[in-house]
């Protein structure tokens, strides 16, 4: 039976109290930290009556907080990202590799995980006396299909799962050197998990380049990408390969002995 969305059925097990309780949550973002009642409503696809016990609650567990008019989360929301960070290993056990790494190639490092089309930057380190054009934070947001994390997260998945995830959302072109036709993709992708990294030349923006390598637990399981990207007049896309790959899967080998 379809719920009163007439979105496509759930199972028996899905909660839809629940679930419209993180769609709340996730109405709030960059350029939306106080919202009122109404904007909560509508950005979150709920009636106002629903939004609002949803927000009281979340106000009565200690997550938003509110002055009456506007609601706003607090810093409590952040345990819900620390517990996937710490059961996933990519908590403070890393960092300390990651900012060798940064230091060592003179280049910004990241750690991303997939959440398609885009990547997430979970854990960042900035290179020493680096000014760049665009400062890339933690939660910050990049589209998977032109990034050398993306490919990298794409190629731990079976090609059935890859090309569906491309199938679901518009590719969007950003250079003439990007990819956008999912057979084209694939075969990166294939590539990728083939060479274990990937190198993605000027597909984001001219001049520019990055790479990535898989960073996998002791298990095997892949975790996250370990990636770094730089101006074509500091690092070429073919010293990136020969140079600073490797040294990057030094830095997932150790990073990954840390994770159970």
């Amino acid at each position: 039976m379809d719920d009163e969305t007439g979105a496509s059925p759930r199972s028996r097990t899905f909660v839809t109290a629940f679930a419209r309780g993180l769609d709340v949550i996730q109405a709030f973002g960059e350029g939306a930290r106080r919202l009122t009642l109404s904007d909560v409503a509508a950005r979150a696809g709920v009636d106002r009556a629903v939004a609002r016990r949803l927000l009281l609650t979340l106000v009565e567990q200690g997550f938003a907080s509110t002055d009456g008019k506007y609601f706003e989360l607090t810093g409590q929301v952040l345990r819900l990202g620390f517990s996937y960070l710490a059961a996933a290993g990519l908590d403070r056990r890393v960092q300390p590799a990651l900012e060798a790494l940064s230091h060592r190639i003179g280049e910004s490092t990241s750690l991303t995980v997939l959440d398609y089309p885009h990547i997430v930057n979970v854990a960042r380190a900035e290179a020493p006396d680096r000014h760049v054009r665009y400062a890339l934070k933690t939660a910050t947001r990049m589209p998977a299909t032109a990034t050398a994390s993306g490919r990298v997260l794409l190629a731990g998945l079976e090609d059935a799962r890859a090309e569906a995830l491309l199938a679901s959302a518009p590719i969007p072109g950003f250079t003439p050197h990007t990819l956008r036709a999912v057979p084209e993709l694939l075969d990166a992708i294939r590539a990728c998990r083939a060479e274990g990294y990937a190198v993605v030349d000027g597909e984001l923006e001219e001049g520019f380049a990055s790479a990535a390598v898989p960073l996998r637990d002791r298990g095997g399981r892949l975790v996250a990408a370990l990636a770094t990207s730089s101006h074509a007049g500091r690092m070429t896309a073919a010293r990136m390969r020969q140079e600073v790959v490797p040294l990057m899967r030094a830095a997932a080998r150790e990073m990954g002995s840390l994770l159970l």
